[in-house]
């Protein structure tokens, strides 16, 4: 059955800390919806709708809008599942679901990361300038959405362009010099890797230095 993207309003109750950054609740889920429209409309502007509802599908993402949680406004779990608080004003709420959903472009891009690293950073940088030029948030707000979700001075520190071939996802794409690259696996410091503009295979350093391209179109 093909999985389809849905949103659940959730109940969190009964907090319990497990252990340091480790906290469990009790769900109860109030209601799902495959209509993302309709159960998004009081969350988002109208500007931002379209947009959100084909980010969700390209992924087929399950939003769970929930009570509050006092770690944060939203998570992302790495099983395409993002979680937002129900409290949020429509800007917040858009805020929080860019950077949750950034955390999904990381991962779908590099299959080892820290929470907030340069990867993070870069795809989030990317999702951004994204959105501005299609007319979703006013250039204005990069930084104040880059500070209200993250460490912006932990952003300022990783802002690099490139990163080791080695790094990135098995069938990921990537720039390499001139052109755009497919990185394959490889072995003893070597990586295979189908340049698409000549439709050749070549055999790359695992550290030769890439930068990733992300799939923006939804």
């Amino acid at each position: 059955m093909e999985k389809r993207s849905c949103i659940q309003f959730v109940e969190l109750s009964n907090r319990k800390q497990i252990m340091k950054g480790f906290v469990l609740y009790d769900e109860t889920v109030k209601e799902t919806h495959y209509d993302l429209q309709e159960a998004l409309a009081p969350y988002l502007s109208a500007n931002a709708l379209d947009e959100v509802v084909a980010m969700l599908n390209k992924h087929s993402v399950l939003l769970r809008i929930e009570t509050p949680r006092k770690e944060g406004l939203g998570c992302y779990d790495w099983k395409h599942k993002i979680c937002i608080n129900n409290d949020l004003d429509k800007d917040s709420f858009l805020h929080v679901f860019l950077h949750e959903y950034a955390h999904l472009l990381t991962h779908l891009s590099f299959p080892k990361v820290s929470a907030h690293g340069a990867e993070f950073y870069y795809c989030f940088e990317e999702l951004l300038l994204n959105m501005i030029d299609k007319g979703i948030i006013h250039q204005d707000m990069f930084l104040p959405i880059i500070n209200y979700s993250g460490n912006y001075n932990l952003y300022k520190n990783h802002l690099v362009k490139k990163f080791w071939l080695k790094s990135i996802r098995v069938g990921a794409q990537a720039v390499y010099r001139d052109g755009d690259i497919i990185r394959e696996k490889g072995q003893k410091g070597l990586i295979n890797c189908m340049r698409l503009s000549y439709n050749e295979r070549i055999q790359l350093d695992e550290k030769t230095e890439v930068l990733p391209v992300l799939d923006l179109s939804w």
